[in-house]
């Protein structure tokens, strides 16, 4: 027989979040907010996000309108999608998996959770507390692959050696979009 001070229960972190019918965020949960902070986004608190359009959050016009198209596909359909992500850290890739579900007022369920998370070796270009240059690196919001040219859609631990960014003093600034592959992963789970 088990005695309950010796089991230990694990928690799975779901970070949680809820949009209105105008996709005003309107709830974080607490395993949010410590994400946030734990990735430097402390200014990401509750009074700072509540009350704010999802839209104000998401950086580049490619994202938004994919996410506008999922909004409208579950509020039609009341069907949940849930999607593949990458919330890479400096030194941790981190893949996860997003629901977005409709609840009967209409309101969007916003749910993360981490399928699992491999070291990775320091990555300048990540680190929000990196020196940033003029130079510019367009980055996949999905799957964290960015593009290099002529190369094309590259891992980040390949664009470290071709760009040789570790040598540099400062880092590029990163712009955000959805790589071809995303883009056509994502419209086939929405069906």
């Amino acid at each position: 027989m088990f005695e309950g001070k010796d089991m230990v229960a694990h928690v799975q972190p779901v970070y949680q979040y809820s949009v209105d019918e105008a996709d005003i965020i309107i709830r974080v949960n607490d395993w949010w907010i410590a994400f946030a902070k734990e990735n430097n986004a402390a200014v990401l608190d509750e009074p700072s996000v509540v009350g704010h359009a999802v839209w104000d959050f998401i950086a580049d016009e490619p994202t938004r309108m994919l996410y506008k198209e999922i909004h409208e596909q579950v509020r039609k359909s009341g069907i949940p999608i849930t999607v593949p992500f990458r919330c890479d850290s400096p030194t941790l890739k981190r893949f996860m998996q997003l629901t977005i579900g409709k609840n009967p007022r209409g309101q969007l369920l916003y749910e993360s959770s981490l399928i699992r998370a491999v070291p990775q070796a320091r990555c300048a270009v990540l680190d929000s507390q990196q020196k940033r240059s003029n130079a510019f690196l367009t980055m996949c919001s999905f799957c964290k692959r960015s593009l290099v040219e002529p190369s094309g859609w590259l891992e980040m631990e390949n664009i470290s050696l071709k760009l040789r960014q570790y040598e540099r003093q400062t880092v590029p600034e990163l712009r955000y979009t959805v790589c071809p592959v995303c883009v056509n992963q994502l419209r086939v789970s929405k069906q």
